[in-house]
C-alpha cells in the first residue's frame, strides 16, 4: 500500500474517531431521552445504511451455527451500546470512556479461548498495567460516589461486550463465503431492530417519544451510523491494520476534550492516571503486534 493512500486512510480513520467521540455530547446535551431511544435510532439507520449494500453482494445461506451466532452477535451488540451509553450519564465522560478502552486487555482472554489465539509475555504485562490502571480508575469512583462507580462498571461491562462482538465478527465475516461486513452488520441490526421494538413497546418507552425528540434521535443516529461507521470502514479499507488499531486509541482522547470543550468537565488526576495506564498498555499491545501488514 502506497504511503500516500495509507496517510488519506489514516486521517479517514482518526476523523472517524474523532466523531465517536462526540457519543456523550447527546446523551448528556438531551438527558430526558430514553438510552434506549438513542440505541434504537442507531440500530435503525444502521440498518437503512448497510441494507443496500448488503442486498448487491447478496445474502449467503446461513448454518444453524451461524444463525445462532448472528443473534448473539445481536445481543452482544446490543449490550456493548446500553452500557456505555448509560455510563455516560452515571460518570464523567473520562471515566466511561477509558474503562471501555479495557477491550484490548479482554480480549487476551477471549482470543486464545474462542479463537485459539496464542498470547505473549508483553502481551501480559501490559494486562497488568492495565488492570492497576483500573484500580486507579476505581479509587476516582469511590471517592466522587456510587453513581461513578457503577458508571465505571459499566464502562468496563461494555469493553468485556465490545471485546466479544470482535470475536463475533471475526467469526462470522468470511469474504469467501460471502459474508462480508455489510451483510453481517445487516443481520445484526435487523435483529437488534426485531429485539428492541418489542422491549421498548413492553416498558412503554416508545409511548414517551415525541416529535421534540425525532430530529436529535434522527441526527445521533446519522452521525454514527451512518457518517462515522462509513467513512470509519473506508478509511480501515485504505490503511493498514496496525494503524487502524493505534488510532483507535484515540477515541477516548476526542470524548475528554469535547467534555472539557463543551460541559465544562475536567478529568480528575486519578482519571488521567489510570487513562494513560489504560490507554497506553492497550496503545503498547497495538505496536508490539507482530505481522501485521
Amino acid at each position: 500500500m502506497k504511503n500516500g493512500n495509507t496517510l488519506y486512510g489514516d486521517l479517514l480513520v482518526l476523523f472517524a474517531m474523532s466523531l465517536f467521540g462526540g457519543y456523550a455530547l447527546f446523551l448528556r446535551f438531551f438527558p430526558d431521552i430514553n438510552p434506549l431511544l438513542f440505541l434504537l435510532a442507531f440500530q435503525v439507520v444502521g440498518l437503512v445504511f448497510f441494507w443496500p449494500m448488503a442486498w448487491r453482494q447478496g445474502f449467503p445461506a446461513l448454518s444453524s451455527r451461524e444463525k445462532r451466532l448472528l443473534a448473539a452477535l445481536a445481543v452482544v451488540a446490543l449490550a456493548n451500546d446500553l452500557t456505555y451509553f448509560v455510563a455516560f450519564r452515571l460518570t464523567t465522560v473520562a471515566n466511561a470512556a477509558v474503562a471501555h478502552q479495557m477491550v484490548s486487555v479482554f480480549l487476551l482472554f477471549f482470543a486464545p479461548l474462542f479463537l485459539k489465539e496464542k498470547t505473549r509475555r508483553n502481551e501480559w504485562i501490559a494486562l497488568g498495567l492495565a488492570v492497576i490502571g483500573t484500580g486507579v480508575l476505581y479509587s476516582d469512583g469511590i471517592a466522587l460516589g456510587w453513581s461513578h462507580t457503577l458508571g465505571i462498571t459499566l464502562g468496563l461491562a461494555s469493553a468485556v461486550f465490545y471485546a466479544l462482538l470482535i470475536v463475533l465478527y471475526r467469526k462470522l465475516v468470511k469474504e469467501e463465503s460471502g459474508r462480508t461486513v455489510s451483510v453481517v452488520n445487516t443481520w445484526r441490526f435487523a435483529l437488534s431492530v426485531l429485539i428492541l421494538l418489542p422491549i421498548l413497546g413492553w416498558n412503554g418507552t416508545l409511548v414517551e417519544m415525541n416529535w421534540s425528540m425525532f430530529w436529535p434521535l434522527a441526527a445521533f443516529g446519522f452521525l454514527f451510523a451512518f457518517v462515522a461507521s462509513g467513512i470509519h470502514n473506508y478509511g480501515i479499507s485504505r490503511t493498514r491494520a496496525l494503524h487502524v488499531s493505534i488510532l483507535g486509541k484515540s477515541e477516548p482522547v476526542f470524548a475528554t476534550a469535547y467534555a472539557v470543550f463543551f460541559l465544562s468537565e475536567l478529568p480528575t488526576i486519578p482519571a488521567i492516571v489510570g487513562g494513560i495506564l489504560i490507554i497506553g498498555s492497550s496503545f503498547w499491545l497495538a505496536m508490539d503486534t507482530k505481522g501485521e501488514v
